[in-house]
C-alpha cells in the first residue's frame, strides 16, 4: 500500500475545479501547437490528477470510476483538448494495473508521473522471437502521444487464427521505439495533438504484451498485486467513458459561454436576442441535456463501483447497456450544442470566439471509434431479443 498522503476525493476535485480558468487561457496555445502545451501537462500533474486511477503501488490514488469520470468532464470544460487527452492517458493507468509487475516497474521505476499514450487499433504485426515479439505497423489518432513516454499499441500475432478480438494484444512499447508522424491537421480537438505512431521492428518482451479488450480483471496477472475494488469495475465500460465524457464538459463550457455571449446582444433589428423564445429554448435544452447525461454518467460509474466492490462480472447485457450509453453521449452533446450554436446566430461561427470552436471539439469527440452508437445498439438489440448470430 502507499506510504504518501493521498488526497481525498474532495481535494482533488476542487484541484480539477481550480485549474479550469488556467485551461480555458491555454486552449488557444494547445490549439496552435496542435498538442497539449508542456506547461499545461506540467499543471495537471503537479495537481496530482493523472493519478487518479493509477495504482497505489506505483504511486497512483487508486480513486473510484466517479472521481475519474469528474474529473475528466470538469478538464473538459475548461477545454475539450485537454479533457480528451486526460481521460485516454489517465485510463492508460488503470490499465497498467492489469500487466505483469515488470511491466509497470518498465514505466514507474524511475518515474511513477510517466504517462502512457495509445492507440489500440489491431494495426501492427508480430513476430515471435525468443523472450517476447519483433512488432512493426502505424498506428493513427494517438492522442497525447507528445507528452508520453511509452504506447500501448494494438496488433496481432503472426500464425494465430480465428475471429479479431480473440486475437487482439496490447504491446507496451517505449517512445524511444516509436516515432511520432505529425499529421493532425483537423476540424477539431486540434490540441489533443492525435498523430501517429510508427513502429518498425521494434522488440517487446513478453511480460509487455497482453490480451486486448479486458473482459475478465481477475485473468490477468496485475490483478495478484492490485486487488482494490478498482481494478475487479467493469473494465471496458469504464474504458469507453474515458473518451466520451470530455463532451460533456464541453457541453457545459458552451453553455456557460453562450449564456455571457447572449447576455446583452442585439440583433439586427436592434432588439434583446436574450428576449427570442427560440434562443431561450435552444439554451434551456442544452442545459437540460447536460444535467440529464451528468446524472447517467455519475449514477453508471457508481454503478461500475459497487461492482468492483461486488467482484462479479457483468451479464454481456449489462455490459453492452453501460457502453452503449457512454457512446451516445458526444452525439447528445452534439445536437445541443449545435441548437446553440445556430441560436447564436451568424457571429456564432467567428473562431474568435468559443463557441464554434468547442462545437467542433464536440463534434470530433464522436467520430472516435469507441464512440460510434450503432454497433452497440444492434447488439444491445438483438441480446434483448434473443437472436443469434
Amino acid at each position: 500500500m502507499a506510504d504518501y498522503e493521498i488526497p481525498t476525493a474532495e481535494e482533488l476535485i476542487a484541484r480539477a475545479e481550480a485549474l479550469v480558468p488556467f485551461l480555458r487561457e491555454q486552449a488557444a496555445a494547445n490549439k496552435g501547437e496542435r498538442r497539449i502545451t508542456a506547461e499545461t501537462i506540467a499543471r495537471v500533474k503537479d495537481a496530482g490528477l493523472f493519478r487518479v486511477i493509477q495504482p497505489r503501488r506505483y504511486g497512483g490514488y487508486e480513486m473510484s470510476p466517479e472521481v475519474f469520470g469528474e474529473i475528466v468532464t470538469i478538464m473538459g470544460r475548461g477545454d475539450a483538448s485537454m479533457g480528451f487527452v486526460f481521460g485516454v492517458v489517465a485510463v492508460h493507468s488503470f490499465h497498467m494495473a492489469f500487466y505483469d509487475d515488470r511491466a509497470a516497474q518498465d514505466v514507474w521505476g524511475q518515474d511513477s508521473s510517466a504517462l502512457v499514450g495509445s492507440p489500440y487499433a489491431p494495426n501492427g504485426t508480430a513476430v515471435r522471437v525468443e523472450g517476447g515479439y519483433r512488432i512493426s505497423g502505424r498506428w493513427p489518432f494517438s492522442s497525447g502521444c507528445d507528452n508520453c513516454e511509452w504506447n500501448f499499441l494494438g496488433g496481432t500475432i503472426e500464425g494465430e487464427e480465428g475471429p479479431l478480438l480473440q486475437r487482439m494484444y496490447a504491446f507496451l512499447i517505449p517512445r524511444c521505439d516509436a516515432q511520432v508522424v505529425d499529421t493532425w491537421n483537423v476540424v477539431g480537438l486540434q490540441g489533443s495533438g492525435s498523430k501517429d505512431i510508427e513502429v518498425v521492428d521494434a522488440f517487446v518482451p513478453e511480460y509487455r504484451v497482453q490480451r486486448f479488450p479486458i473482459y475478465d480483471p481477475s485473468a490477468h496477472p496485475g490483478t495478484a498485486l492490485n486487488q482494490g475494488p478498482l481494478f475487479r469495475a467493469p473494465f471496458m465500460p469504464l474504458f469507453v467513458r474515458s473518451v466520451s465524457s470530455a463532451a460533456l464538459g464541453g457541453l457545459e463550457a458552451m453553455i456557460e459561454h453562450f449564456c455571457g455571449y447572449t447576455a446583452d446582444r442585439l440583433n439586427v433589428l436592434s432588439e434583446r436576442v436574450a428576449r427570442d423564445p427560440l434562443v431561450q429554448l435552444a439554451l434551456g435544452q442544452a442545459r437540460a441535456t447536460a444535467e440529464e447525461l451528468k446524472g447517467t454518467l455519475r449514477q453508471d460509474l457508481a454503478e461500475m463501483d459497487r461492482i468492483g466492490r461486488e467482484g462479479r462480472l457483468l451479464s454481456p447485457e449489462e455490459m453492452t447497456l453501460l457502453m452503449l450509453k457512454s457512446t451516445n453521449l458526444p452525439h447528445r452533446c452534439q445536437e445541443a450544442a449545435l441548437s446553440l450554436l445556430r441560436a447564436a446566430g451568424a457571429n456564432g461561427i467567428r473562431m474568435d470566439k468559443p463557441l464554434a470552436q468547442i462545437y467542433s471539439d464536440i463534434l470530433v469527440i464522436g467520430q472516435h471509434a469507441s464512440n460510434t452508437p450503432a454497433p452497440q445498439a444492434i447488439a444491445l438489440g438483438k441480446i434483448m431479443l434473443e437472436v443469434q448470430d
